[in-house]
């Protein structure tokens, strides 16, 4: 092996073939230029002797280069089938079945490369088939929330009506607290069908988008507005450090639906006496928006959870349907924006989202 990496520094034309070339001249000439050597220091030279030695030494040269050429052939070959599989992954036909080192090398490389062909194809078909799965328990999961939604609105009409009392009192006060009981887990229900439905229309490419001039501080501010009494329920201290005039190319609507997914979630998982804050800055042609906690924070396995669709952490008490972050993930990513969730125990978490920038709207 020491005298291979010796060779393997050694700077040759040809490669590997130029090694195997040194070695056959070194083995050809070295025992003519002996025979030289003695015939000098034994008296005058015999130079028709010396004449034919060395015909005989160069045409044993040749021969010598013809074979290793001949010999290299299995190596060359293996070497381009392996290069050709992993740029277009077209199966080679080398012959198998040589006794020889070489032949159990191209051997080797064709059942190797036939068993990774085979292994790529099961597991093309094996993602396929989850893919499918997955969207046909997402249409299903769509078809079903569709149904609930028009009893739910039923549901949630009577309620209101019944809070109104239009017809008079409903009698013990009880009545009333089982009404608000009723209507507030109807919104909740209400809301989790409204995310399963934004989500699967996303998944399935039915959102359009409408994508505009931005600016920032006024859509942070109205989001920080819209939780505004979330926030005082939970303790949770939320600012807004944008500055003026600071524009985004993306879809309002959407991108204010990001924000209230990303705050919503930073107030529930904080903690009381917690802050949250929103900040975005210009960087290149691109505008960065950070929506920060300083709550307990997440390690890898739990951020892993966090951003698959319907994870949900088990240890929070929080309900929901863990489309949050998906759904605010999948709306960046549309927008031609780029998201990322970084957390940390004990650190906070953060959400980044990076848009192309654009210049104020006239």
């Amino acid at each position: 092996m020491n005298f291979y990496n010796l060779l393997s520094r050694m700077r040759l034309p040809f490669g590997y073939a130029g090694k195997f070339f040194l070695l056959s001249f070194l083995a050809t000439h070295l025992p003519l230029l002996a025979a030289l050597g003695v015939m000098l220091r034994d008296g005058e030279a015999d130079w028709k002797l010396v004449g034919v030695l060395l015909g005989a030494t160069l045409l044993g040269f040749a021969a010598a280069l013809a074979g290793i050429r001949a010999l290299l052939v299995p190596v060359r070959q293996s070497t381009e089938a392996l290069t050709a599989f992993a740029a277009t992954e077209a199966l080679p036909a080398l012959p198998i079945g040589m006794p020889d080192l070489a032949g159990r090398l191209m051997t080797a490389t064709q059942e190797t490369l036939t068993d990774l062909a085979t292994a790529l194809t099961a597991a093309r078909g094996a993602q396929r088939d989850a893919v499918e799965s997955v969207r046909r328990r997402e249409r299903a999961m769509a078809e079903v929330t569709h149904e609930l939604r028009t009893p739910l609105n039923a549901v949630l009409g009577f309620a209101e009506l019944l809070q109104m009392q239009p017809h008079g009192p409903l009698g013990h006060r009880l009545y009333a607290e089982f009404v608000e009981d009723i209507a507030q887990g109807g919104q909740h229900m209400l809301a989790l069908i409204e995310d399963v439905q934004r989500f699967t229309a996303l998944r399935e490419g039915k959102q359009t988008l409408d994508l505009l001039p931005v600016e920032l501080a006024t859509l942070a501010e109205r989001a920080a507005r819209l939780l505004r009494t979330e926030a005082a329920a939970r303790g949770v201290d939320v600012s807004v450090r944008i500055p003026p005039g600071l524009t985004a190319t993306a879809d309002a609507r959407s991108l204010l639906q990001v924000l209230l997914n990303l705050l919503g979630n930073a107030m529930k998982y904080a903690g009381r006496g917690a802050r949250a804050a929103i900040v975005a800055e210009r960087e290149g042609g691109e505008v960065t928006i950070r929506v920060s906690d300083d709550g307990p924070g997440m390690d890898a396995a739990q951020l892993r959870v966090a951003m698959e669709p319907f994870g949900r952490l088990g240890n929070t008490g929080e309900r929901g349907t863990g489309l949050g972050l998906p759904i605010a993930h999948a709306l960046v990513e549309l927008q031609g924006g780029r998201f990322a969730l970084e957390s940390a125990p004990g650190r906070g978490t953060t959400a980044r989202l990076t848009l192309p920038g654009a210049s104020p709207a006239a």
